[in-house]
């Protein structure tokens, strides 16, 4: 995994509203465990199938791309074995916490799964009454423990759902908190879970410091800014920030701290979360005929850098090019993955995605890119 940050509570839950809106009705028809805490679901109801991608504590998205997956584990067998066919009652946030749950039937019995996103991550399959048929890992809390033939417990957690949040009920958590020793976005976090980059945004805004108490002339202020920012969730800009053409970080609305850097709007949560996640992974598109040009395409960039590395021992010149092409690698393969992502990748798109790269033409037919000095 690439050094993304986690997933927050926030995001999750938008993730998991707009996943609610397409998987409630349809059927789990395949679970995969890809390794290193990811694993991959295929439903499918009248509109065809949808791809889920999860990896613990980064992200739980619909997506486009599949990777292999290698012979199946033995959780990935048990859970199949309980799971696969099952029809799909609906898919939800507990609380405002960074827990999803889908709720699954078949033949009359019923199964939650359990996908804890904090802490160490977990993925739990419980049975009717809450007890744990299957857990992913096995952790011993102070207040719980993660095994099977257990009775599952969710965490205890004091932080409010977004609709709680009154002008009231504001006022009352940052004038409790003003009273408090400590730094302001450890204060708000007991009670918003909004996640760090966004209760930071919210302290900033209202002219205070995060690593600052909150101090009483300061409460009308931060209780706008709660304010504002609750506003702000009816109307989702979600996007990516791109320095030097990587990817840094991403939000479901406007962060100040980004206010100079390129932003890469996306249309909805999920279709951030995978752009944002993907690149991390070994993916392919699952058109076969996109997916062999695209390998072909990559093979012949591979096979230019293994020529330019033939010029370096012979020139100068030839080793000033290798050493340009090679400091921008990284550049060159978030170029192709995002080549991937289009069916059709129009030049001007890449252009505008990859402003640093100046790409001046592209022909799958015949494998190639062109990218300007």
């Amino acid at each position: 995994m690439l050094d993304i940050r986690e997933i927050t509570a926030l995001e999750l839950g938008l993730a998991i509203r707009e996943l609610n809106a397409k998987l409630a009705g349809s059927y789990l028809k395949k679970f995969y465990d890809l390794g290193n805490g990811s694993f991959r679901m295929s439903f499918h109801n009248s509109d065809g199938n949808r791809i889920i991608f999860c990896s613990l504590l980064h992200t739980l998205n619909e997506t486009g791309f599949l990777e292999e997956s290698g012979a199946a584990t033995n959780f990935a067998i048990a859970m199949r074995k309980r799971v696969e066919d099952s029809k799909v009652i609906g898919i939800r946030q507990h609380g405002s916490d960074r827990i999803a749950v889908v709720d699954v039937q078949s033949g009359g019995k019923s199964h939650r799964m359990v996908i804890e996103m904090f802490g160490r991550g977990n993925l739990l399959l419980l049975d009717e009454e809450d007890v744990i048929e299957l857990c992913y890992k096995q952790i011993s809390y102070k207040d719980r423990d993660i095994r099977p033939r257990a009775k599952y417990r969710f965490p205890e957690s004091g932080a409010l759902s977004v609709a709680d949040f009154t002008d009231n009920k504001i006022m009352e958590i940052v004038s409790e908190e003003a009273r408090s020793p400590d730094k302001a976005i450890v204060a708000l976090s007991r009670h918003m879970n909004f996640g760090p980059v966004y209760l930071e945004d919210i302290i900033r805004s209202a002219g205070c410091d995060p690593k600052e108490r909150i101090g009483e002339d300061s409460i009308d202020a931060l209780s706008s800014a709660v304010r504002r920012f609750l506003s702000r969730l009816d109307n989702l800009s979600p996007a990516a920030y791109l320095k030097d053409g990587e990817i840094v970080d991403y939000s479901v609305v406007p962060l100040s701290k980004y206010g100079g850097f390129e932003r890469m709007e996306f249309g909805s949560v999920n279709e951030m979360l995978d752009r944002v996640n993907v690149s991390a992974r070994s993916a392919v598109k699952e058109d076969e005929g996109i997916r062999s040009a695209l390998t072909e395409l990559e093979a012949a960039m591979k096979k230019q850098q293994e020529l330019v590395m033939e010029f370096e021992n012979g020139s100068k010149k030839y080793a000033s090019d290798a050493k340009r092409i090679f400091e921008r690698m990284d550049e060159i393969n978030a170029l192709i993955l995002r080549i991937r992502e289009l069916k059709k990748p129009g030049l001007e798109e890449l252009k505008r995605e990859f402003p640093s790269l100046n790409v001046s033409g592209i022909d799958l037919q015949h494998k190639t890119v062109q990218i300007e000095a």
